[in-house]
């Protein structure tokens, strides 16, 4: 069976199974695929199974699909590894072809044992002498693990001191740590040694999979006599003899700090040491205790990096603000109001505005992605549009303007922009649209107009063609322009705010001043989504002739 394998910007990913003949992807909930992504239509494409193969479909969406790079026309068919461009999104098709095999098989001669009940340390007295020699050697080797973990290190450092009390501590050759990160599908190997040989460089899936969700110490000691693993090329088989792992973890006072943080992996090379049980139970013994350490001293550095960064976003929120226009330009007969609410101290949106040659000049852009990557984006749109917004006609100055940002951003990146020139004489406004949502214009009278001529977002293609609308402002009458993080705000029960509302709200309070209007937007998209805080920037440019 098919699969699409979908890659957000911030590097989450997930498998999708093409198990339907019509898979549907869009930026509503109502598609087999959700990416809640401005730059997507509703119903953006879909995938459509036809005879052996597959093909990509575009249904149609605003801002296009693009298929390895190139922008797809029509429908077309899809090929192993083919990459599908939407938006922040990359999608990969292929045929799913399992890469397992052996990477998930598991010794047939493994034992099992729980970690708790292999760790815990008997004290009691015995009569057995080989008993007492096997407590003895467990205490000595927890007592010198406790002693030299305590110390304060940096965490290689302490992965490195961790490998060396493992070989120290039993006769094996070599030695891995792997530690469990956010996103990635297996455990990372984050530090490895070897007494002799190549280090470390992969573990087996299964065993990795098993020791970490149950639990468990696992003891592979006669690799070699293993006859499903005679003729595999696995890492079990390179010449192998014995192996074991234990997870890293421990128990805290608060529940949610009973944690499986990773596990510590050692084997031993052909006609050395097979590995008895005596050994799995001192490295488990010493895995719990570093688990422990390192989970302090990954908890200190994140602290210590968590407040770095913060006055770093500090510091780029109050130059960020700085670049965003101040008090509105005074214009008789117009009101004007603007706003920016990033949902991180830093955002992608941007507005600005400015009264020139007896001209007010509007612009508004959204840039994909959030956070500081989107802010230093921001940076390099308001550039662009400060460059040319005033020395060109609307349509020229947006295709120098898409031009300058295609030169200055990384592949992948884009923006939804409008911009607007106002004359004050007559009203007349000239604007483009680049892939932005509809600005709103109420009327008087309580019409309701969207302004959608233009073209494609920024950041795409650098020779897009772009052209100008015209509409004109009468007594009375509002323009709304506003990022997606206003009409795109859902609440509790996943229903969107969406822009047939945004629209009502303006229809509204069409008769109040423009900040008023704003500030009832706002409001209205709070009491929306129940307090509940945003997930996107807003930002909202209000225009009105009075």
């Amino acid at each position: 069976m098919a699969e699409i394998r979908i890659e957000s910007a911030d590097g989450a990913s997930r498998r999708v199974s093409l198990d339907k003949e019509r898979v549907t992807i869009g930026r509503s909930r109502e598609n087999d695929i959700f990416l809640p992504d401005q730059w997507l239509s509703r119903h953006h494409a879909e995938v459509r199974a036809r005879g052996s193969g597959y093909l990509l479909i575009d249904l149609g969406s605003k801002n296009g699909t693009l298929l390895n790079g190139a922008r797809l026309s029509g429908e077309q068919a899809l090929r192993e590894g083919d990459l599908i461009t939407l938006g922040e999104h990359r999608l990969t098709f292929s045929y799913a072809v399992s890469d397992d095999t052996d990477d998930d098989m598991e010794p047939i001669g493994t034992r099992i044992f729980p970690a708790k009940e292999i760790s815990d340390v008997v004290t009691k007295p015995v009569d057995d002498p080989g008993e007492l020699v096997r407590q003895n050697r467990l205490l000595r080797t927890l007592s010198q693990a406790a002693s030299d973990l305590l110390i304060h290190r940096s965490l290689d450092e302490l992965f490195d001191r961790i490998l060396e009390l493992l070989l120290e501590a039993v006769p094996a050759e070599r030695a891995a740590i792997l530690i469990v990160e956010a996103g990635a599908a297996q455990p990372v190997i984050k530090a490895s040694k070897s007494r002799a040989g190549a280090p470390i460089t992969k573990v087996s899936r299964s065993i990795a999979r098993r020791a970490l969700s149950e639990r468990v110490s696992l003891l592979m000691p006669n690799l070699l006599e293993d006859q499903a693993f005679k003729t595999q090329d696995s890492i079990l088989t390179s010449g192998i003899r014995s192996a074991l792992c234990a997870p890293l973890w421990f128990t805290g006072e608060v529940a949610e700090r009973d944690a499986v943080i990773g596990l510590v992996y050692l084997d031993s090379v052909q006609h050395s040491h097979s590995f008895t049980e005596d050994d799995l139970r001192v490295v488990t013994a010493v895995a719990n205790i570093a688990a422990v350490q390192i989970e302090n001293v990954r908890l200190l550095e994140e602290n210590i990096e968590k407040r770095q960064l913060e006055d770093d976003m500090k510091r780029a929120a109050e130059i960020q603000r700085r670049l965003l226009p101040g008090a509105p330009p005074i214009l008789a007969g117009y009101d004007v109001s603007g706003s920016n609410h990033p949902c991180r101290t830093v955002g992608g949106d941007y507005f600005d505005y400015i009264e020139h040659a007896g001209k007010l000049y509007l612009a508004l852009g959204d840039v994909s992605g959030k956070g500081t990557g989107a802010a230093l984006l921001m940076t390099v749109l308001r550039a662009a549009v400060r460059a040319h917004w005033t020395e060109f006609e609307p349509a020229e100055a947006v295709g120098r303007i898409n031009r300058t940002v295609c030169q200055n951003i990384p592949d992948g990146k884009f923006a939804t922009f409008a911009m607007a020139r106002l004359d004050p004489v007559n009203g007349d406004i000239v604007y483009v649209n680049a892939g932005h949502n509809p600005p709103i214009l109420a009327r008087a009278d309580g019409r309701l107009e969207e302004l959608t001529e233009g073209g494609m977002v920024l950041g795409m293609f650098d020779s897009v063609p772009y052209v100008h609308g015209c509409a004109r402002l009468e007594r009375g009458d509002t323009l709304v322009i506003f990022s997606d993080g206003v009409s795109e705000t859902w609440d509790k029960a996943g229903e969107e705010y969406g822009e047939p509302r945004l629209a009502q709200t303006i229809k509204r309070d069409r008769a109040l001043a423009a900040a008023a209007i704003e500030a009832n937007i706002l409001t209205d998209i709070d009491v929306f989504s129940g307090g509940a805080k945003a997930t996107d920037d807003r930002t909202l440019i209000v225009l009105k002739r009075v």
